[in-house]
C-alpha cells in the first residue's frame, strides 16, 4: 500500500492497517526490550505508576498493562519518532507533532482483558482533532486471541455519550451503539502498524488463545493541540515534542465536547470500564 492510498484509507474507513511496517532490528529489540520490562514486573507488590496486574482464567497473575514506556526506558521514546511511523502521522495530523500518550496493552494467554466499544475522543478531548493513534503490534493479533476491531465509518460521528444514567463516565457505550456489520479486525504479523482516528469506535475481545497480544500505542497530536482533560507541567509536556518546533500557540475547532468527568475509578480504562454495566465482548467469555 502506497502512502497516498493509506491516507485514503483512513480519510474514508477511520484507519488503516500496514503489515510489516517495523521490522528487522527495530522490531527484534522492542519485542526483547518488552519482554524484559514486562519480567521486570514480577517484582513488583501491586499496581504502580508504570505496571497495572490482572488475574488471568487460570487465576495467576499477569500484567495488564505497562504505563508511560517512553519513560521507563529510552527506546520507547525514540522509536515514537521512527521515520516510517512519522511519514504517516504527518499526512494525518500535520508536520509538528507532539506524543500525547503511551500505553502497552497487554492480552496474556488464557484471559487478557477485554476492552469494550468506546471512542479515544471520549477520552482525550483537544482543543481541535489533529490526533490519531498508532497501534505496533508487538505479537501477532488475530481474533483469537484479541485483536483489535474497528467500526468502519464511525469516525465521521456522532461522538457517543459515554457515561451512564447517573451521569458518570464509563468509558464505554452502549453494545446496541454499535453496528457490527461494519466491524473490521486489525490483525497481522508482529511489527504491523494500524492508525486510526480519535472518533472511530474500537474495542477488543478477551484472549481464549495460549498466545499472548501486546501492543504499543503511540497516541499523537499536533503541537497546537491542547489536552482538555488534564493539568500540563510545560517541561514535561513540552519534552514530547517528537516531530517539529515547541509551540505555546494553541489552535481551537468548533468540536463536540463531553469530558471524561466525573468518574468513580481514576484514569484507567479498564476500570473505569469494570464499573460499568456496559458489556459487550466482557459477556462472551
Amino acid at each position: 500500500m502506497t502512502l497516498d492510498e493509506a491516507i485514503e484509507h483512513y480519510d474514508t474507513h477511520g484507519y488503516v492497517v500496514l503489515p510489516g511496517l517495523l521490522e528487522g532490528p527495530v522490531l527484534d529489540e522492542l519485542r526483547a526490550l518488552t519482554d524484559r520490562v514486562e519480567a521486570d514486573a514480577a517484582d513488583v507488590a501491586e499496581d504502580n505508576a508504570w505496571y497495572d496486574f490482572e488475574t488471568d482464567l487460570e487465576g495467576k497473575r499477569t500484567v495488564q498493562r505497562i504505563k508511560k514506556p517512553n519513560r521507563i526506558d529510552p527506546f520507547y521514546a525514540a522509536l515514537a519518532g521512527n521515520e516510517m511511523l512519522m511519514a504517516l502521522a504527518k499526512r494525518l495530523i500535520g508536520p509538528n507533532i507532539r506524543l500525547n500518550h503511551t500505553k502497552i496493552n497487554m492480552k496474556s494467554a488464557k484471559g487478557g482483558a477485554a476492552l469494550e466499544w468506546h471512542q479515544d475522543w471520549a477520552f482525550a478531548p483537544h482543543t481541535n482533532m489533529s490526533t490519531t493513534v498508532a497501534s505496533i503490534l508487538i505479537d501477532g493479533a488475530s481474533a483469537a486471541n484479541g485483536a483489535m476491531q474497528v467500526i468502519e465509518g464511525s469516525h465521521k460521528g456522532p461522538l457517543i455519550d459515554h457515561h451512564d444514567e447517573d451521569g458518570y463516565f464509563v468509558g464505554a457505550v452502549l453494545a446496541e451503539q454499535v453496528d457490527m456489520s461494519k466491524a473490521a479486525l486489525l490483525e497481522g504479523p508482529p511489527g504491523t502498524v494500524s492508525f486510526h482516528h480519535p472518533m472511530t469506535l474500537h474495542g477488543s475481545s478477551v484472549n481464549l488463545s495460549g498466545d499472548p497480544r501486546r501492543i504499543l500505542f503511540y497516541e499523537y497530536a499536533a503541537s497546537d493541540a491542547f489536552p482538555l482533560f488534564y493539568k500540563v507541567d510545560w517541561e514535561e509536556y513540552d519534552s514530547r515534542i517528537v516531530c517539529g518546533p515547541s509551540t505555546s500557540e494553541v489552535r481551537f475547532e468548533a468540536n463536540y465536547v463531553k469530558l471524561p468527568f466525573p468518574s468513580r475509578a481514576g484514569s484507567s480504562i479498564y476500570k473505569i470500564q469494570a464499573g460499568s454495566g456496559r458489556r459487550f465482548f466482557a459477556g462472551a467469555q
